[in-house]
């Protein structure tokens, strides 16, 4: 029987190119993010920059260098920033997410390590809210506590119900784990929402209180991301787990620890991603 010398060439060139050349794996793993550990203890591979300005948010003090994300996140900041905006014509201004590599920051945060935390500022900034702010004018913005001046209680002048809507809103997306609010915040909205089962991810803890700070779940496929123990969503927390922040030996009452945060054990992965020796597609 006679050959088709073209047809045989075809047949050879196409198995050639049908085999995966290794060069593609490795391409493929430098092209993913992943957050590895868990968020006080941990790293982000391939960090994505949040865009500065979007519909709905800026991000502020760029200098810093903590607008690094995973995807999830920005996709989280970018659809509730464009809700705020569309239905209360609110603003979000982003503050701390994550380092280029994640890790520890050697500040006042323990957590913001994988690029799932982010911190969001309650203050409806005026001039944000007509026009994109200039990087100077970014580098100077700062939480404003909406508590009075006694820290007994939240100061009226600077609290408004699009604040409540903008936590009910962002606390209500199947992709947050949970938020943290200061427990004076957490007791008004336990006073003005009721029974509420977003109220369940609102977790009271020291300061929060010119800012909230958003935790997202593990993305799916996340094999190396470690996410905290499940809550209770049966349960609102405005029971005796808030109470016990306001009794007299209460925990609003006792100061937490100032100045640098310790942090625990890093996960081995993280060592080379952070000292900036990882190499794709060879072994952690």
């Amino acid at each position: 029987m006679s050959r088709n010398p073209n047809l045989s060439l075809f047949i050879i060139l196409l198995s050639i190119f049908a085999v995966p050349y290794p060069g593609d794996a490795i391409a493929a793993e430098a092209a993913v993010t992943e957050s590895i550990g868990s968020y006080a203890a941990g790293c982000i591979r391939n960090a994505v920059p949040i865009p500065v300005s979007g519909e709905g948010f800026q991000v502020i003090r760029l200098s810093r260098g903590r607008y690094y994300a995973n995807p999830e996140t920005t996709e989280y900041i970018t659809s509730l920033a464009k809700d705020i905006s569309e239905k209360l014509g609110g603003i979000l201004l982003i503050g701390d997410v994550a380092q280029r590599t994640g890790g520890p920051m050697y500040d006042e945060h323990s957590s913001h390590q994988t690029g799932l935390d982010a911190d969001i500022l309650f203050w409806q900034h005026p001039i944000a809210l007509k026009r994109q702010l200039t990087i100077t004018e970014r580098a100077h913005i700062f939480p404003q506590s909406v508590l009075n001046s006694d820290q007994t209680g939240i100061d009226d002048f600077k609290w408004d119900v699009k604040i409540e809507e903008i936590i009910k809103i962002a606390a209500s997306d199947k992709r947050v784990d949970r938020i943290f609010v200061n427990p004076i915040i957490k007791r008004r909205l336990c006073q003005t929402h009721p029974g509420e089962k977003w109220l369940g991810k609102l977790r009271p803890w020291y300061g929060h209180d010119g800012h909230f700070h958003v935790r997202l779940k593990c993305p799916p496929g996340g094999a190396l991301c470690e996410t905290q123990e499940p809550l209770n969503m049966f349960d609102d927390g405005c029971g005796s787990d808030l109470d016990g922040w306001f009794r007299p030996d209460g925990r609003i009452k006792s100061q937490p620890r100032t100045g640098k945060a310790t942090h625990a054990k890093l996960p081995d992965e993280c060592i080379p991603i952070l000292n900036g020796t990882y190499q794709p597609g060879r072994p952690y």
